[in-house]
């Protein structure tokens, strides 16, 4: 049994202020797009676990949310599951919450569903703040601590450019630093939601509603984060915007020969990029 776990990027992420057990509270469009992970799975006799190529297991989700699954649904026989890594670690791109949405689906189909929808999602929220997003893929408003997904508009097919920098932030510490960080309030996420509301916009329009509020910060404290953004627009005459916390930076586009010419630009430097799509 396979399924692919795709990736995402954040149109916009927004601080809007603390919920009362201190973590914060987003206001974020969610896209999925086609960069996937591939998981595959069959019984086994014990739990067997596999990255391909290899990466640190001691927090993988796929772990975690496979464990939670055989503790809660007592099912006696196991899974052998084997991922084949596509999505960069550490990235802003919801790999590690997209394995373990795909997994808790996967198993559930696997053994016969016992485990009901609201279960899966309850579980799923236990993981990860973006886990409950991949569950329904899409476009979508995320609000709260991230178990608040709404579908909205899907957004037309645009084409995508990642750029994966060879340095990474940690999330924990760049949301305990966007606390000291003064934030301006953009409502740039309920821009861009009236803009995919219209059916008929241009990729203007969704551009000018794109915006990071960890973006902001970084582009304040890092100047590492400044020179590469800069560097990127530079060479490709294109705006890039940062996914999550960090650290890809993506550019979107209306089709795939403009996105081709931005990439071949950025081949004659070490810079890392992959091209994929919407969905």
């Amino acid at each position: 049994m396979k399924q692919n776990a795709y990736a995402k990027i954040n149109l916009t992420l927004e601080i809007v202020g603390k919920l009362p057990d201190g973590f914060h509270n987003i206001e974020s469009v969610f896209q999925e797009i086609s960069l996937c992970d591939e998981i595959e799975i069959e019984k086994n006799n014990t739990l067997d676990i596999k990255f391909i190529p290899i990466v640190d297991t001691r927090e993988s989700t796929v772990h975690a949310s496979s464990g939670i699954f055989f503790k809660k649904t007592r099912v006696r026989e196991r899974a052998k599951i084997r991922i084949k890594k596509n999505i960069p670690i550490k990235s802003g791109l919801g790999g590690g919450s997209s394995d373990a949405a795909t997994t808790l689906l996967l198993l559930n189909k696997l053994f016969m569903y016992p485990m009901k929808n609201n279960e899966i999602i309850n579980v799923g929220e236990t993981i990860g703040s973006d886990v409950p997003f991949f569950f329904l893929g899409g476009t979508a408003l995320v609000e709260g601590k991230g178990g608040k997904v709404r579908l909205i508009s899907p957004i037309k097919k645009l084409y995508v450019l990642l750029v994966i920098p060879s340095f990474s932030f940690s999330t924990k510490n760049s949301y305990s630093q966007i606390d000291g960080f003064k934030l301006d309030k953009t409502n740039n996420t309920k821009k861009l939601i009236s803009v995919l509301e219209k059916k008929k916009y241009d990729l203007s329009e969704i551009e000018n509603c794109l915006h990071n509020d960890f973006e902001k910060m970084y582009l304040s404290i890092d100047k590492n984060f400044t020179s590469t953004l800069r560097n990127l627009e530079q060479k490709t005459s294109k705006k890039f915007h940062l996914t999550g916390s960090g650290s890809v930076l993506f550019a979107l586009f209306n089709n795939i020969s403009e996105a081709q010419k931005a990439q071949i630009k950025l081949k004659t430097t070490s810079i890392k990029t992959i091209l994929t799509e919407t969905r």
